[in-house]
């Protein structure tokens, strides 16, 4: 498996071009397969390499050699490659899985995948082989939709395994790979030394979350109010959880607290504030349908809402700048003045904030407290616990 735990250094296997980077294939690739198979390589052309094995160097069969990009160039659209297959790749599991693909019902997304391999990487879509599975109720051509999926991706009808019927199918599934071990190993080892350009550049973060999202994310919209309610990022493993984590964290986005239920596993987004970061960085753009149910979900609130805990930091925030009355703060974030009080009165029980009155108005002022619990690290998690507020 992936691990996103480890830090990789980049400077010995990148190389910089008229002011662009590049990860140099041959830099990265180790020196045996798992399976003890010595990795060796030879160069085709100027841009592609052949990648092979030494057929004498271990026991047990030999993977077909790999023709690719040499010198790949980091950019958005490879960390968008890569958050597509983090997704819902076809990727080496202990060792045992030969293919490298894309499986997902939304043919789209498959195009995607399929030129951004091309652009990327110099793999082609015809060589890709197709698999398609489709629900019991199924009742169109399997031949005409056989013919539609070899025309939109470009993959050859010989390409194409037998479409099976799949009674946990409720919709047309499309798995589109290429049966290399060699080729899924090379790419396992580059997504491991992108990790850590992924969380330190933001425009990288905002890619591969937009791979992710796209293949991997539930869109939930609640059918009694019509507003959002969460967006779901399946993710099985507690490191991979935190990878996912740490790349909406470095847009400004603040999951919630894991869903950890086995086979349930996955990084939950919610408030209002959060779903308009995620707007605001257009991480739902690359799926339709669930693009569709987020604008749909976001046009259901009303008014602002914010987490809980949420309006007082945002509270906070506003008087550590200046001192205001309650009006100006109503206005400032968007919301009633009686829901204005209430959050002041519990932040004055905490003694994060005192008042003053100049004339006729009363005006709020951060103490030298709330300056010290902005500080904080889990400055909204102490937020959430709420005090009575005072008598008098």
């Amino acid at each position: 498996c992936m691990e996103f735990g480890i830090e990789a250094e980049t400077k010995d296997f990148m190389v910089e071009r008229n002011g662009k980077r590049f990860i140099d294939l041959t830099k990265i690739l180790p020196e045996r397969l798992p399976s003890g198979k010595l990795i060796l390589w030879k160069q085709i052309d100027e841009e592609k390499i052949e990648i092979f094995v030494d057929k004498h160097s271990a026991p047990g069969g030999n993977p077909k050699p790999i023709r690719i990009k040499r010198f790949v160039e980091i950019n958005e659209d490879l960390f968008t490659l890569f958050g597509l297959w983090f997704g819902d790749g076809n990727r080496i599991r202990g060792g045992n899985w030969k293919a490298f693909g894309f499986a997902n019902t939304e043919i789209e997304l498959h195009k995607l995948f399929l030129s951004l391999c091309k652009k990327c990487l110099f793999i082609d879509p015809h060589q890709f082989f197709c698999a398609i599975s489709v629900p019991l109720d199924f009742n169109g051509s399997i031949k005409e939709l056989e013919e539609q999926v070899s025309r939109e991706l470009k993959i050859p009808l010989g390409n194409f395994w037998k479409t099976i019927v799949n009674e946990r199918r409720n919709l047309v599934h499309i798995d589109t790979r290429i049966n290399s071990r060699l080729l899924s190993f090379s790419m396992k080892i580059l997504l491991e030394k992108l990790q850590k350009l992924a969380l330190e550049e933001k425009r990288f973060s905002k890619s591969m979350l937009q791979g992710i999202i796209a293949s991997e994310a539930n869109v939930h919209v609640r059918s009694d109010s019509g507003r959002l309610g969460e967006i779901s990022v399946a993710v099985e493993g507690e490191i991979k959880r935190n990878f996912v984590r740490n790349l909406f964290l470095n847009l400004g986005i603040k999951p919630s607290k894991d869903k950890t239920i086995e086979h349930q596993e996955a990084v939950l987004i919610h408030g209002l504030t959060n779903f308009k970061k995620v707007k605001e960085w257009n991480l739902i753009a690359l799926h339709p349908k669930k693009l569709k149910d987020f604008e749909r979900g976001l046009e259901g609130f009303k008014k602002e809402e914010f987490r809980k805990g949420e309006a007082k930091l945002l509270i906070l925030k506003s008087l550590s700048k200046s001192s205001k009355n309650v009006s100006e703060l109503a206005k400032e974030l968007g919301r009633a003045w009686r829901s204005i009080v209430d959050h002041l009165w519990v932040l004055e029980d905490l003694e994060l904030v005192g008042r003053k009155r100049v004339g006729r108005k009363v005006f709020w002022f951060i103490t030298e407290r709330g300056k010290e619990m902005l500080e904080e690290k889990d400055v909204l998690e102490k937020l959430r616990i709420g005090l009575p507020r005072k008598n008098g």
